[in-house]
């Protein structure tokens, strides 16, 4: 089980609170694939595997959950 890094996860908890869009690109842990996808994130959430991010999938109209430990470009804080 990771858990997210404290500034990762204040950094989603101000996108979730702003309804800010993102586009998070990220590796599906069953199949491997990935996703570069325009997404409204909805909620942070733990989980038995881990961490997930709860979004909104702009382009498709539908929730989706993305392992916030498979994002790879996860937004940094900006000062």
């Amino acid at each position: 089980m990771s858990v997210t890094p404290p500034h990762i996860a204040e950094r989603l908890q101000i996108a979730i609170l702003t309804s800010e869009q993102m586009r998070l690109h990220w590796e599906d842990p069953d199949s491997g694939m990935h996703y570069y996808e325009r997404v409204l994130p909805l909620a942070l959430e733990s989980s038995a595997g881990g961490d997930r991010l709860r979004c909104l999938l702009l382009d498709e109209d539908r929730e989706i959950f993305v392992p916030v430990d498979r994002v790879r470009n996860l937004p940094t804080p900006v000062k």
